[in-house]
């Protein structure tokens, strides 16, 4: 089967596509394309193969009209190269230039990243100007989404975290306006039909910060087991994404891109999300939830961060910060890993 998506950019609109294409799928694609006609307008056409596993006569022949219509194509590895040459004709060339379907780092990645990583280089902002490396990045861009979009779905968003196993669980939360503070450390248990237990090692501190912050995070992080996963989840289902820029973290290159919700559904956010360019996992998220339906609460912003260990994710820290009407802000920070990750730790010394 076919899945398909749309980018629509600057200078280029672009199909990014991956899986199987038979002549049900170039039906709907060609399709999707006439639909989107007007939209392109101008524009460059750019269809991406990378993650092509097999066409058939309808599908080559679909691609092959594209392009004597001036679609451009883009491809990573020896196979979708190959595959441009069978619908071109002519020998695939890697230096092909082609418009980005994103906002280049002069005209917003840079105002929007140089905050958070102040000690990057005049040079290494020069470096990330110049044209070749836009294009090396929009590469591995694309791999990293694909390889993010293929598990994206196991991913119950910013309501659940690391789900399988016992996890430790830290949360510190406080009322600035108050000066009060709480703190509780515990250990989540998952029952046999998915839902959360806790097990409380260690409650301390304010009795209204206990009450009416960490409890109230707990219960609405029960409620959102009983929800489907893909209802919320950072997929291309619920959002929309646009690639940013890059950046290098801890030696990985990390891809960034922004997000934005199709609906207005409650538990979806507007913001970035971080993927891994190895692994196709998001290293990050933060943004703005929408449509929280409380009278009580002006806004809410979370960010997230995962650390990764053998693969596996091994630490995520959330920050979570709710202007309430009642309480002015409300702030919480919760750190969990799996317990197993604690026992292997105590072995290893």
């Amino acid at each position: 089967m076919l899945h398909y998506y749309m980018h629509d950019g600057p200078a280029a609109f672009r199909f990014e596509l991956a899986g199987d294409l038979d002549v049900n799928d170039a039906l709907r694609l060609e399709q999707d394309r006439q639909t989107a006609s007007s939209t392109i307008g101008e524009r460059t056409l750019i269809v991406d193969v990378s993650f092509v596993t097999s066409i058939d006569e309808a599908g080559l022949s679909l691609l092959r009209r594209w392009h004597a219509a001036g679609a451009q194509f883009a491809a990573i590895s020896p196979q979708s190269r190959a595959l441009v040459e069978t619908i071109t004709g002519h020998p695939f060339s890697p230096q092909q230039r082609q418009e980005p379907t994103y906002q280049p780092w002069w005209s917003g990645g840079v105002r929007s990243l140089h905050m958070t990583l102040p000690m990057i280089s005049l040079v290494a902002v020069l470096t990330l100007l110049t044209p070749s490396t836009a294009w090396a990045a929009e590469d591995g861009a694309s791999l990293a989404f694909a390889r993010y979009a293929s598990i994206a779905g196991e991913n119950r968003g910013f309501a659940n975290v690391i789900d399988s196993g016992d996890v430790i669980v830290e949360i510190d939360a406080s009322l600035p306006k108050l000066a009060r503070q709480g703190r509780m450390e515990a250990i989540r248990h998952v029952s046999a039909s998915g839902e959360p237990g806790y097990e409380i090692v260690s409650l301390v501190g304010d009795s209204t910060v206990t009450h009416e912050v960490i409890a109230r995070y707990l219960a609405i992080e029960q409620q959102s087991y009983a929800l489907p996963a893909s209802s919320f989840a950072i997929t291309p289902e619920n959002y929309k994404f646009r690639y940013t820029g890059s950046i290098e973290t801890s030696g990985n290159q990390v891809y960034v891109f922004a997000i934005k919700p199709r609906s207005h559904r409650e538990g979806l956010m507007e913001g970035q999300i971080w993927i891994d360019g190895a692994t196709g996992t998001a290293v990050r998220q933060a943004g703005r939830l929408l449509n929280h339906k409380s009278i009580f609460i002006k806004k809410i912003t979370v960010s997230r961060d995962t650390g990764s260990q053998a693969g596996a994710p091994y630490l995520r820290v959330t920050h979570i910060e709710i202007e309430t009407r009642l309480f002015g802000r409300a702030e919480l920070i919760i750190r969990e890993r799996p317990q197993t990750s604690i026992l292997s730790a105590g072995v290893e010394q």
